[in-house]
């Protein structure tokens, strides 16, 4: 029997290409197979996402115009190896950003990565921050974002303490608040629109504890994905 195709049924859509990019620098105590192994995690049993890895480490940093060409969203995790990124890549990101190509997803120290804050345009510093390993409670300030898609309030046991003013542009909007038993509170999920690009700061995804392995956090992962990829 041949089927029969209905002219006005839209083709299926393509997995969106997802590259998880790190430094390859976390503790092997914490993440066994480094950050990016920790992110593909949270997208394994996704049919609507495939996922790459990178790192700094490879030729080209990782990030060939082969590699960024064939991707639609980056998840970039960086903390002690900002300067080592070469510039000619930063910038290839960041060109790709601007003009709609490809979504950024920047975790944790990121938020000193050439990319960011070539697209920023400030100097994207906290005020400060320690890996002292409190209780982080995080609040859903816009649970009506697709960031916040399939999340609820949570806990994080042990992490690192960020402290405003974190100098960024004013976002579209904050997702995310985190805050610390009598402690500061800290924008910890944000987005911005750059040119025909978009562009999500997530505070949650230390190196120095496993919080990438909650499920929570892991929703946000993916949920920050599609948002940046322009699929939700």
């Amino acid at each position: 029997m041949v089927p029969v195709i209905n002219a006005h049924q839209e083709p299926a859509r393509q997995p969106l290409r997802v590259l998880a990019w790190c430094e390859g620098t976390a503790p092997r105590s914490v993440y066994p197979d480094d950050i990016d192994g920790a992110i593909a995690q949270a997208f394994q049993s996704n049919p609507a996402m495939s996922l790459t890895r990178a790192r700094l480490g490879e030729p080209d940093a990782g990030l060939s115009d082969a590699a960024l060409d064939a991707t639609e969203v980056i998840i970039w995790w960086g903390r002690l190896r900002h300067d080592d990124v070469p510039q000619d890549r930063a910038d290839a990101i960041v060109n790709r950003v601007r003009a709609g190509k490809l979504g950024l997803v920047a975790l944790h120290a990121a938020f000193g990565s050439k990319p960011f804050r070539s697209l920023m345009e400030m100097p994207c510093e906290p005020k400060f921050w320690q890996d002292e390993g409190r209780p982080e409670q995080v609040e859903i300030t816009n649970p009506d974002h697709p960031l916040a898609k399939n999340l609820k309030p949570f806990s994080l046991p042990r992490s690192s303490m960020f402290v405003e003013p974190f100098l960024v542009p004013e976002p579209e909007t904050v997702v995310l608040r985190s805050s610390w038993d009598q402690g500061p509170m800290f924008r910890s999920g944000m987005v911005w629109t750059k040119d025909q690009g978009r562009i999500s700061y997530l505070r949650t995804a230390d190196d120095a504890f496993p919080v990438l392995f909650h499920p929570a956090v892991r929703q946000l992962l993916v949920n920050a994905a599609s948002w940046v990829g322009h699929r939700s």
